[in-house]
């Protein structure tokens, strides 16, 4: 009996100094993930606004909107913490990763899903150009999930060959799996950024109606707004790009001023 409890001591003391031992590559890969985010963010943003023809506004508003107008890097972030904190430790903690169900899914993953992944950017930009904006979008949103899959499952191939200095697995698709994720961080949100703004621009559409004061007749849609500073543009336009206008909060109303 003791030495069961010397032995789940040893074990816990152990799993701890692995924990620490981790901690820095969890906060640097935390940090890398970071600057991607910020990157997958930039893109998303730029797409969107320049599909109004508004690139301008990026020069006008904090580089804090490239966190706050995509949720991709958000789940991006989230998604590198858990993975650095849970699932690194419990490959090291396994006498054998390579016989667990979980890294036998994981080589499936790698080795299949970077094959669809493929198809997907292919097929996003095809359905961008022919105007297909929702089937565009829906795509671009399970390429994000496959992303985050292949994500997970190249890492782990990848640790678990460091760990395993004196095998000799195969982990080229792992390396494929990262090249075509570094792809699709421009890809996947600069497509996305760029159909979420053709729908928007669609009538009708999902963004909010304004109405600006001296003008209560004509309907504007607020396409953007940071403090006190709003940007709207017609609801009706012509042309490809409507004219996107800034002004102030206090001379905008939501409802038909005479009405």
């Amino acid at each position: 009996m003791p030495r069961d409890e010397d032995h789940k001591a040893e074990k816990a003391r152990a799993g701890a100094r692995r924990l620490i031992e981790q901690t820095p590559i969890a906060l640097a890969g935390l940090a890398v993930m970071t600057g991607l985010a910020y990157l997958a963010g930039s893109f998303y943003t730029r797409a969107y606004f320049a599909e109004f023809g508004a690139s301008w506004i990026l020069d006008e508003v904090p580089a804090a909107i490239y966190f706050s107008q995509s949720w991709i890097p958000l789940l991006l972030i989230i998604f590198f913490v858990y993975l650095a904190t849970t699932n690194l430790g419990l490959i090291d903690s396994q006498s054998n990763p390579t016989a667990s169900t979980k890294f036998k899914l994981s080589v499936f993953v790698v080795q299949y899903g970077s094959w669809l992944f493929i198809l997907l950017l292919a097929v996003i930009p095809l359905l961008s150009l022919s105007g297909s904006t929702m089937a565009a979008i829906v795509l671009s949103v399970v390429s994000v999930v496959l992303l985050l899959w292949l994500l997970a499952s190249a890492l782990e191939l990848l640790v678990v060959r460091v760990m395993m200095e004196d095998s000799d697995m195969d982990v080229t698709m792992a390396y494929v799996a990262c090249a075509l994720i570094a792809a699709g961080l421009y890809v996947v949100p600069a497509q996305l950024g760029m159909n979420w703004a053709r729908a928007d621009k669609q009538a009708p559409s999902a963004l909010l109606t304004v109405y600006l004061h001296g003008n209560a007749e004509k309907e504007y849609k607020l396409l953007f707004s940071v403090d006190e500073r709003l940007y709207v543009f017609p609801a009706q336009y012509e042309g490809r790009y409507p004219l996107v206008e800034a002004t102030t909060a206090t001379d905008v109303s939501f409802v038909p001023i005479d009405k």
